[in-house]
């Protein structure tokens, strides 16, 4: 499927921390160029997955021995998927400050808040290098927005930069676009995300505006989007998955001290309101109005 890696790179150890969606699809992506990839996770069932279809060698047991780290685990509370948490990611950071080998690279996929890369690198002592590459991934379009696509990198310290460019743009081939520190490289994803959340919620407000003005919300999205720089999304049913709603509270938590007025809090009425007018739809209690 890929190119296999030049053999300089065939001693190299590869540990996946995280075999969810993305970790398992960069397992897959790694194994596919001729790696070592060996697996993480609190989960036995996605260790087993990842094994049986031989994307990683085997489920790690500890995490000594290996040059680069792959983060992707959840950054989401465990029993509320729209909230925002990091503790499990600390954890992982403190048992690498432990267990981790000297020198080798920790690459953070997954989703994280400001500042969470540098306290990453302060929990390691900087005894690995620490650099930020949020995941850009697209389950229904591998091959053109799966793990090799452009992806933002930011490190914390130029040695550690250097390293991640190595394994990222050298070894796994993906195109980088470098930033100046992994602050931006984290509210890349959030503000990604949070754009993708208006973009959604105002397609369902003009769709509630149709339906209560009996005008059909299809034909007027598709007559406004013959205009060159418009492209108004589908109202579906709701704002799901925990990207989004996850990744729009991190940066609405990031931006409270800074504007007095949020787009994502407004955003995220609409979507409730949206929510509840399906609802209201689905059991005819909404009384349309006639033409």
């Amino acid at each position: 499927m890929f190119e296999k890696t030049h053999n300089e790179n065939s001693g190299k150890k590869i540990l996946i921390i995280g075999l969810g969606q993305i970790g398992h699809s960069n397992a897959e992506y790694m194994t596919s160029l001729g790696l070592q990839v060996d697996g993480f996770d609190i989960s036995k069932d996605a260790v087993a997955r990842a094994i049986k279809d031989k994307v990683i060698q085997k489920g790690a047991t500890d995490f000594r021995g290996y040059d680069y780290y792959v983060i992707c685990i959840s950054t989401h509370k465990p029993e509320d998927m729209f909230v925002p948490y990091l503790d499990g990611l600390f954890d992982i950071a403190k048992r690498l400050a432990h267990e981790g080998k000297m020198d080798a690279l920790v690459g953070i996929d997954s989703t994280v808040t400001r500042g969470t890369t540098q306290e990453i690198k302060k929990i390691l002592g900087h005894r690995l290098h620490v650099v930020h590459v949020p995941h850009r991934f697209y389950v229904h379009e591998k091959s053109e927005h799966g793990v090799r696509q452009v992806r933002v990198i930011g490190g914390c310290e130029p040695c550690c930069m250097t390293e991640g460019k190595h394994f990222y743009g050298n070894v796994l081939k993906i195109p980088l676009h470098q930033v100046s520190s992994p602050d931006v490289a984290e509210l890349t994803k959030v503000v990604e995300n949070s754009y993708r959340y208006l973009e959604i919620a105002f397609a369902e407000e003009i769709k509630m505006v149709c339906d209560n003005t009996t005008l059909n919300f299809d034909e007027l999205r598709d007559a406004i989007n013959t205009k060159w720089n418009i492209k108004i999304l589908d109202a579906r049913d709701g704002i799901g998955g925990h990207c989004l709603p996850k990744d729009s509270q991190m940066f609405l938590d990031f931006s409270r001290n800074s504007v007095v007025t949020s787009m994502i809090r407004a955003a995220k009425m609409v979507d409730s309101q949206y929510r509840f007018h399906l609802i209201q739809k689905a059991t005819q209690e909404i009384p349309l109005a006639r033409g």
